[in-house]
């Protein structure tokens, strides 16, 4: 089962559509910070002046944002500090940021069908979508506008395999929105913006989504 998408009823304000906050996503007064991004001596990408906290704990150099929480909220997009806050082990919603729903199947993901969502199950999934709880999965349903609709799985094991973001080149222009893996040597060439998890075996929860999309859960 497929939930369809939202209908889109022409432009809207974020406000008009909703007072839900969703943890996640940027604000239209919050953007990337404008740095000049260098590479040092060992051919890594780095910010020309580069501060502590534009590295992750692991060393990967992240986009500096700046401004504040307010102006209404772009719902499909990720923040970069606070993407990388719900996806570490455990995983939290990335609605509220609180305990993500889990049953005897696993945690719940709702994500967007695409072209290359599975037909067959259980199988593993590549996201940068966090988890969600029952009723931000529930206000998601009802209020987010996506083209082919949502599905709901769940999964009991994730991986956090890379990062996603603009990978630089010192003979090439940036390449933004790369997927790209640990093991890459590319990771010390990305300016990273969101985690990169895979959800292994996951299976399709029809139940769930049904319920939610009828109202039957909170």
């Amino acid at each position: 089962m497929a939930v369809p998408a939202t209908p889109a009823s022409g432009p809207a304000a974020d406000g008009a559509r909703a007072e839900r906050r969703l943890y996640i996503a940027p604000y239209r007064d919050e953007a990337p910070s404008n740095v000049k991004v260098i590479f040092d001596a060992d051919g890594r990408v780095c910010y020309a002046d580069e501060r502590p906290s534009d590295r992750c704990i692991d060393g990967w150099l992240w986009e500096r944002w700046e401004g504040t929480q307010t102006g209404g909220q772009r719902w499909a997009g990720h923040h970069p500090v606070r993407q990388p806050d719900v996806m570490r082990h455990p995983p939290r919603c990335g609605g509220c940021a609180g305990e993500a729903h889990r049953d005897e199947r696993g945690m719940l993901w709702l994500l967007h069908i695409i072209a290359q969502t599975p037909l067959a199950w259980p199988c593993d999934i590549i996201t940068v979508t966090p988890p969600m709880c029952l009723a931000d999965a529930c206000w998601a349903l009802r209020n987010c506008r996506t083209e082919h609709g949502f599905i709901a799985v769940r999964t009991q094991e994730i991986d956090i395999i890379g990062d996603w973001g603009t990978v630089y080149s010192p003979t090439q222009p940036p390449q933004a929105d790369q997927l790209v893996l640990f093991e890459d040597s590319r990771m010390h060439q990305v300016v990273a913006n969101r985690i990169v998890i895979r959800l292994n075996d996951a299976v399709l929860d029809e139940t769930t989504l049904s319920l939610l999309s009828t109202g039957g859960l909170p």
